[in-house]
């Protein structure tokens, strides 16, 4: 009786959460709890049936094994994965962060079992430190991955007056094929907008970088006349230089014009989370979809948006971070103290 209470509650604080603004990071976290207890809640319900406690001895022994596999075949994944980034893509940290995750992975079970091998006192804090470390970083990621796959299904069918397109570099004046994919993916929201007869404005925005021609914005907006979307529903944003001045200046250009929110920005899947986010930081009423990107790319890039989720609320990692250094002493102190 107890885990269905507790498993009610976890739900209707996530129903009342995704209510209030779907675009929250704990949505992630409240799903993670629903689940979790539900599991518990399904266990507690086999084990009361005739021969219940065989099929959780298998059950826990199923889930156990894929965890196990799961967890020795992500970071040999992650490195082939950075690997393969290293020939196609440029070295930058940024796109080396999943060949760094992978190895980070593989170092990781050697230092928790330092403590055994080397005998030395400060080697209890180092594999406290990577533990907890791990656990933190690990939970975390799980909320945004789960904040992911809730918000992809709702913003499929979002509400929305108007779309903004991100902009990225343009080669010689000319749409790439990353970009290609936002502008694509634009067209066809604001198609689907457009079902009902209303006439759906597309904002492409972006300003002209320091290696480029023109500005962002003008070259997506000749893509889109180019694909067959009308001139007078092509409102070209050719200033912003990042996604908040995006989300800003494209926003004002829609409500120039008339055109009431909500809004919907067009971005790559992986940008799509932190898109959103940005907007909810901003107050603006816009949800964020996502264009697919190359399988190999987006690893990385999925990995680097999480970083800079993490940056958006320091405090809380700082807080994390003490209380992890604060162990990591505590078992420093007890490994010298038992030597």
């Amino acid at each position: 009786m107890t885990s269905a209470v507790v498993c009610g509650l976890w739900v209707v604080w996530l129903r009342a959460s995704l209510r209030a603004d779907r675009r929250r990071l704990r949505n992630g976290f409240l799903l993670i709890a629903v689940l979790y207890t539900a599991v518990a809640l399904l266990g507690q319900v086999v084990m009361l049936t005739p021969g219940g406690p065989a099929v959780m001895s298998w059950a826990s022994f199923v889930l156990f094994l894929g965890l196990v596999l799961g967890l020795l075949a992500l970071p040999v994944f992650l490195v082939v994965n950075g690997l393969t980034m290293v020939r196609r893509e440029r070295r930058t940290p940024a796109n080396l962060l999943s060949l760094l995750a992978g190895l980070a992975m593989l170092v990781a079970p050697f230092v928790v079992v330092a403590p055994v091998v080397l005998r030395a006192a400060w080697t209890w804090g180092l594999a406290v430190a990577v533990l907890m470390g791990t656990a933190w970083l690990g939970f975390t990621f799980l909320g945004f991955v789960a904040q992911t796959l809730l918000y992809r299904r709702y913003v499929a069918a979002a509400p929305a007056n108007g779309v903004i397109v991100l902009g990225s570099r343009v080669v010689a004046g000319r749409v790439p094929p990353l970009l290609a994919a936002r502008l694509t993916t634009a067209t066809a929201a604001a198609a689907r907008l457009s079902a009902g007869g209303r006439l759906v404005p597309i904002v492409p925005s972006g300003g002209q970088g320091r290696d480029e021609d023109r500005p962002e914005g003008a070259a997506m907006g000749d893509w889109l006349v180019e694909h067959g979307v009308s001139r007078e529903l092509v409102l070209v944003e050719d200033r912003a230089r990042t996604t908040r001045e995006n989300l800003t200046y494209g926003v004002a250009l829609l409500a120039e014009h008339g055109v009431p929110a909500p809004y919907l920005v067009a971005t790559n899947n992986y940008h799509a989370p932190r898109a959103a986010l940005e907007a909810m930081d901003l107050g603006l009423d816009v949800h964020a979809v996502g264009a697919p990107t190359a399988g190999y790319f987006f690893p990385s890039a999925y990995l680097r948006e999480f970083v800079a989720v993490l940056r958006r609320r320091p405090t809380v990692h700082v807080v994390a971070a003490a209380g992890i250094l604060v162990a990591a002493v505590l078992a420093t102190m007890l490994g010298v103290a038992a030597m």
